[in-house]
């Protein structure tokens, strides 16, 4: 039985979902929750993105428009509120969802469920909420007053899930049991469609940066992300964009980049000698997310440290090498003849412990299973 009655779920007008999520989340969750609307038709679901920090990090309101863009072009939702820059802008956006009179409020988050408890009483003082928890502080023993915002509460049970399950199955297990959602697995992994305007601005770009004498296979790449333990140094970045340059001379690559590192990392790549006879191009997201999967589904190959490009080549069905740590493997992109996994499994742990030297004998497998590349 769902935690959500039934005859609540079949009277709402209003489902309100409030979640820090970044893109990878959103790729996998997207699904489920698309599933649900469709469903319920009945039903207007929205997304909650702020993250309760309501500060002017340039990289959190940077992730947010972009979110909020992709979000916009998803039929299944109605409405989406983006991180905000200070307490007055979150509590003038509080006020705005709290004049919807959502009926039905699902919060799902690591370490602040009993914030976003608190946030969804605030936004919906009479609706349902069910409140998903990482963990429970004190053996659960204060949840009813931790959580007492809620009207129910939520955990995971990995056990049920087995050693081998992937995130989306976590986020099934969640949507059932909270709404009664039904999914057949074949349907669990996600997918992306691009718009041909932005089909068009990829190849205009591409063609722009690349002269005509550059015309061979697009090595799509990204060594950073929000945390330096995933992260990869930029002089491997560079050793292995020198090394595919030796084997194929005519190779383009496409360095991604976020907004706050472009300059830096432009001037970096056009002083390194080594890099010298390498076609390289920096790429950021300048106007619309959907630049970003454009670009990654026009890639011939995808090599990434633990990033939502991992999940969009896996959605684009790129050939992929993904960078990982050990720390939740279920995160992984399922692993086939053109899609695998390198885990840091040496040093500390670290992404940046995996070599240029394991980078490229992955590579060379998976060019033995790929059709050959366009030249």
């Amino acid at each position: 039985m769902s935690l959500i009655p039934l005859e609540r779920l079949a009277q709402a007008k209003r489902l309100l979902f409030i979640s820090p999520l970044a893109l990878g989340d959103f790729l996998y969750l997207k699904t489920f929750l698309a599933a649900l609307k469709w469903q319920n038709p009945h039903l207007e679901v929205d997304i909650w993105l702020d993250d309760n920090r309501n500060n002017q990090d340039s990289w959190r309101l940077s992730r947010s428009k972009i979110m909020l863009q992709w979000i916009t072009a998803e039929p299944a939702f109605s409405r989406s509120y983006g991180c905000c820059d200070s307490k007055a802008m979150q509590d003038s956006q509080i006020e705005t969802a709290k004049a919807l009179n959502y009926d039905l409020v699902i919060t799902h988050s690591g370490s602040k469920s009993e914030q976003f408890s608190q946030l969804a009483r605030r936004i919906s003082p009479k609706g349902f909420i069910v409140t998903s928890l990482a963990k429970s502080k004190f053996g659960g023993l204060l949840d009813a007053w931790f959580f007492r915002h809620s009207d129910k509460t939520y955990k995971i049970d990995v056990d049920a899930l087995g050693e081998q399950h992937h995130i989306t199955d976590r986020y099934y297990q969640l949507l059932h049991r909270i709404t009664g959602l039904t999914m057949k697995k074949q349907d669990f992994m996600p997918s992306l469609t691009i718009a041909p305007e932005f089909v068009q601005t990829v190849n205009d770009w591409l063609t722009k940066q690349f002269n005509a004498s550059a015309q061979g296979p697009v090595y799509f790449l990204n060594h950073l992300s929000t945390n330096k333990k995933r992260d990869w140094h930029q002089s491997q970045l560079f050793e292995l964009i020198a090394r595919i340059t030796e084997q194929s001379p005519d190779s383009r690559f496409i360095v991604n980049s976020t907004p706050e590192n472009y300059g830096a990392l432009k001037d970096a790549i056009a002083q390194e000698k080594q890099l010298a006879n390498s076609h390289v191009a920096v790429f950021t997201v300048e106007n619309n997310f959907f630049e970003l999967p454009a670009l990654i589904a026009a890639a011939d190959r995808v090599i990434t440290v633990e990033t939502a490009i991992m999940h969009f080549a896996t959605a684009s069905q790129r050939p992929l090498i993904a960078m990982m740590r050990q720390k939740k493997p279920y995160w992984a992109p399922p692993e086939t003849a053109t899609s695998k996994v390198l885990y840091a499994n040496t040093g500390k742990g670290y992404v940046s412990d995996i070599s240029v030297n394991e980078v490229m004998a992955t590579l060379a497998q998976i060019q033995a299973s790929c059709l050959p590349l366009s030249s």
